[in-house]
């Protein structure tokens, strides 16, 4: 099956955009488009899937800046191959196991621990929950090719969220499970990111020497309605994950 024989779903609150992306990528890792051949067009993706140009540019925009696509004005839009090194890149909404492959690498999750919490009272406030909503905490460890490479705590409301219980986290991306459901769709997200010394818990879990640093993360994913969904704190070696961050300045008149 081709991409112009594919559909995007129209009955699910995933965006289009991504859902346009994650078929092109999936042709493009399944060989069916190889470095160096042209994918459909815009104009082709617009009539096939029947969305607008603007939703086509953006998928394309993404895979663009992560690699997989190269735009010549003369030759059109063609595949291209990703920077396989090292690094790992921060991307909006793209679950783990494809940072991972991206770099030919094979990624494995473990579900540590997966329960319902009375959250304490600083929990409750920073979560903006009432006092007697519940919490659900789970904890995860990730490698690559059998490496450890980062822990992530997860809090999420057990009112909104009690259906991600029944899944398999081992197979199963958090944040694509709950974009797959219009009470969870993540409308943003917020990160701080900083720099930490290492926990005897990061020294056993992630098998470190007691010289590495850590790459820690605090994420709050919220809806569109301000309601947070995912309040997290991922750590990640710091000798194994580097990040690329992508943005485009804007101007401040007066500066």
């Amino acid at each position: 099956m081709s991409l112009l024989d594919m559909q995007v779903d129209r009955s699910t609150p995933i965006p289009l955009y991504y859902q346009l992306k994650q078929l092109i990528l999936k042709e493009i890792e399944s060989g069916h488009y190889k470095v160096g051949e042209n994918i459909p067009t815009e104009m082709q993706l617009v009539d096939h899937f029947q969305i607008s140009r603007s939703t086509v540019r953006q998928a394309i925009k993404e895979l663009v800046s992560e690699g997989y696509l190269k735009r010549e004005a003369s030759n059109g839009t063609t595949v291209t191959k990703p920077d396989n090194s090292s690094e790992s890149f921060i991307r909006s909404f793209e679950p783990f196991y494809q940072q991972i492959r991206r770099q030919n690498k094979t990624p494995r999750t473990e579900l540590l621990q997966l329960n319902v919490i009375d959250p304490d009272a600083h929990l409750r406030g920073k979560m903006e929950l009432g006092p007697t909503d519940k919490v659900i905490s789970m904890f995860r460890r990730r490698s690559a090719d059998d490496t450890p490479m980062l822990l992530i705590q997860n809090f999420m409301p057990y009112s909104l969220c009690s259906f991600i219980l029944s899944e398999d986290f081992t197979v199963r991306s958090l944040y694509e499970l709950l974009m797959s459901h219009p009470e969870t769709t993540i409308e943003n997200t917020q990160s701080r990111i900083s720099a930490e010394l290492q926990t005897e818990e990061d020294q056993k879990l992630l098998h470190l020497d007691s010289d590495v640093p850590m790459l820690c993360f605090h994420n709050i994913a919220r809806r569109s309605d301000g309601v947070i969904l995912d309040y997290a704190f991922s750590r990640y070696r710091g000798d194994l994950n580097k990040f690329v961050l992508i943005d485009k300045p804007n101007l401040h008149p007066g500066y």
